[in-house]
């Protein structure tokens, strides 16, 4: 992890580019920095001379006094590479250069980015950008940008300064601030992963936000390390990301934008999810959940309680309970006496709970009942929806006691100890009575939908850290300590042949390396051999041909099953070989493969790729139109322990198949995660594989039986 202490805390800054002249960034950046609260030494470099501000200048950064922490650097392009030089020799630590023209713009670019990192690097500078708006410390009173940011108890990490404008646009209207706010452009030297790493321990940071168009891959290491970074972070406090760049256009997009590698949208969402962080689609979905996250108590568990004052709106939150993953239960006899004697009877009270007109009698029913429902301990929050804040309307009176009761209720939820969200359609005239609500603790929100959303962002991150630390305590796969050994040792022989395929025996053997249970397999090499080799499995057999030049055995003629005799094997030697011949003469041909037929089961697939960006990712998923047009399968960054592959089943759209249906036996889960975990394992330990495919793997009521496997090595130079 880098150190990020002098970016985010330096004890003096540069300013590279600072100009006098009112339309230019160098003053905007230099007005920020001079007029934001900074307690450092701020120094303005400027080619000009003079002052600005009332400031004095320097032409260049080595003529500055005093040691420099970090410097912002806005000049052109063409100019840049001496002036990191010069920090470099100065001794900056860090440098972040807010210019333009670099990698976005092509190779070219890229070729002048590859040089600046080369000169950092001498001087053991990092650089943050280029292609970006600076950065903003809390913790230091700097704003390195020319945007107007607020402290506050977000963090935010993002690629789009214009994203950021509209963030914080919309930011400022709920007084929501920052702890650290970073713009890192085309993320040359400092990735995602530092940013999220350095926040991980900033005890400010009640949510670390993200706006994601790619990750930066110059090794596989960079999307690894980005996703260790952010489980670490995950644990410690909740992150919510907006991903772009999910369609084919946006990926070019977004590439075009900060030169970042979108990689496989699917796998990318998977390794969020695999994460715990929580998706936002828009940037006022990103800040709702922020709001939830900066102002609520955390969630420990789903079953939530609804309050309400108009049927309808309680109704609607209650359906909305399902979408985001919250149960609202029947509330118990106990819960429902104690709200009988405090309302009307004829008040339903089952859940949701509706007021039903009462409050224009008694607003006290509001406290009462918000502090029975914190009491039951069946419930874990309470979502209140209606028309609070607008009782204030119809009277002085009235006005004055919808003061009273929200501030008994704030107490009611800080003694509490359960999160609580809120609706009202008052909520845009910030009515007092809401806006005390919402400084004490409690989210508020003018669509229903939204306040379920964002109870249901706080149960999701809940839910993600145990499965996180779960899936952190459970053991690794206990795996044969020879496996890599003769895995290595198959994959010498098929390059030896140049090949990259593995004819099935050998994807088999490598299988057998890393102790997965399979059933006998023979390879035969005459019709002699065929014979025998079926009087040993002595049951009916399915007979394949093996060839690493027909890799679609079925359409070459190269399948037979059912074979019942040891004569039927001899025969149907000759018949597989002359079909694959037929099929592609200048087939080598290893010969036919003998394996018993298996029992017929749930048919899945595993499998295992490499992907762009996070390098070894494990996929599994139902077989034939489930996978083949329905597409629906799951992703997991590799390698990945039982827990997680237990849920990566279970999370595709065809899981119930596998728990049983019309009278069939539920199949061995278990058995199927424990698979795709050796895989995944495997996967990660041979970087020689490019691909894996175990299709059919027949899962069963008892254990599994793998149908066919495929190995591909990667190819060289």
């Amino acid at each position: 992890m880098s150190d990020l202490t002098p970016l985010f805390k330096p004890k003096s800054v540069a300013l590279i580019g600072a100009s006098a002249n009112t339309t230019k960034y160098g003053y905007w950046t230099a007005k920020s920095l001079l007029e934001g609260g900074y307690k450092g030494r701020v120094y303005l470099i400027t080619r000009s001379g003079g002052e600005i501000l009332g400031h004095e200048t320097y032409t260049d950064i080595s003529k500055v006094p005093g040691d420099v922490d970090l410097a912002i650097i806005a000049i052109a392009p063409k100019y840049i590479l001496p002036v990191i030089e010069q920090c470099s020799a100065k001794g900056v630590k860090v440098g972040i250069v807010v210019s333009t023209g670099f990698g976005e713009t092509g190779e070219e670019g890229k070729k002048l980015e590859r040089k600046m990192l080369a000169t950092a690097r001498r001087g053991g500078m990092r650089l943050m950008g280029p292609n970006c708006m600076g950065m903003y410390s809390a913790a230091a009173s700097i704003n390195a940008s020319i945007i107007d940011l607020a402290p506050g108890n977000m963090s935010l990490v993002l690629q789009s300064g214009n994203f950021g404008i509209d963030i914080n646009f919309n930011a400022k209207q709920r007084n929501l601030g920052y702890s650290c706010w970073c713009s890192i452009g085309n993320q040359l030297d400092l990735r995602f992963s530092d940013f999220v790493s350095y926040i991980a321990d900033d005890e400010e940071t009640r949510v670390l936000l993200l706006y994601m168009e790619g990750l930066r891959k110059e090794s596989e290491a960079d999307g690894r390390n980005s996703i260790e970074a952010a489980r670490r972070t995950s644990l410690r406090r909740p992150i919510a990301a907006i991903k772009i760049g999910r369609s084919a256009a946006g990926a070019r997009a977004a590439a075009s934008h900060t030169g970042s590698l979108a990689g496989s949208a699917k796998v990318f969402d998977s390794a969020l999810k695999q994460c715990g962080i929580v998706r936002c689609d828009s940037p006022n979905e990103l800040l709702d959940v922020a709001e939830t996250f900066v102002k609520s108590k955390p969630a420990f568990g789903r079953r939530v309680a609804v309050l309400t004052d108009g049927g309808g709106h309680g109704v609607m939150a209650t359906d909305f309970c399902e979408k985001y993953n919250l149960e609202a239960p029947v509330l118990s006899e106990e819960t429902q006496n104690r709200l009988r004697a405090v309302l009307q009877p004829h008040c339903p009270i089952k859940n949701p709970v509706d007021l039903a007109g009462t409050p224009e009698h008694d607003m006290w029913v509001f406290d009462r009942s918000l502090e029975i429902l914190l009491d039951d301990p069946d419930i874990d929050g309470v979502i209140i929806v209606g028309l609070y804040g607008g009782y204030k309307d119809l009277s002085d009176e009235f006005a004055k006691l919808e003061m009273d009761v929200a501030k008994s209720m704030a107490d009611h939820i800080a003694r509490s100890g359960k999160p609580v969200v809120m609706h009202s359609i008052y909520q845009p005239q910030h009515p007092e009575s809401l806006q005390y609500l919402s400084e004490h603790g409690v989210p508020l929100f003018d669509s229903v939908q939204t306040a379920v959303r964002a109870m249901g962002a706080l149960v999701e991150y809940s839910q993600s850290r145990r499965q996180l630390q779960e899936e952190m305590d459970a053991p690794a796969p206990d795996l044969p300590a020879d496996r890599m050994e003769k895995a290595n040792e198959i994959f010498a022989k098929v390059r030896s042949e140049g090949r990259v395929n593995l004819v099935e025996p050998e994807a088999r053997a490598v299988l057998d390396a890393y102790g997965l249970k399979q059933a006998p397999y023979y390879l035969a090499t005459n019709a002699a051999e065929a014979s025998e080799y079926w009087k040993k499995l002595s049951a009916p057999a399915a007979m394949k041909i093996v060839s690493p030049d027909i890799l679609h055995k079925t359409d070459a003629g190269g399948v037979c099953l059912n074979v019942r005799s040891a004569e039927e094997a001899a025969a149907a030697y000759d018949r597989l070989v002359a079909n694959g011949l037929k099929y592609r003469p200048d087939a080598s041909i290893f010969g036919v493969m003998l394996t018993p037929m298996l029992p017929g089961g749930v048919e899945c697939i595993i499998g295992a790729i490499q992907d762009s960006t996070f390098g070894p990712v494990i996929m599994f998923g139902l077989g034939g139109i489930f996978v083949e047009v329905l597409k629906d399968v799951s992703f997991r960054v590799a390698p990945v322990r039982m827990p997680e592959c237990l849920r990566m089943i279970q999370e595709i759209k065809g899981a119930a198949m596998l728990g049983g249906v019309r009278g069939k036996k539920p199949c061995d889960i278990p058995a199927l995660a424990r698979t795709a975990s050796t895989v995944s394992y495997m996967v990660d330990e041979l970087r020689d594989i490019a691909e894996v495919d175990l299709n059919p793997v027949f899962a069963l009521e008892n254990g599994l039986a793998i149908a066919d496997a495929r190995i591909v090595l990667r190819p060289r130079g």
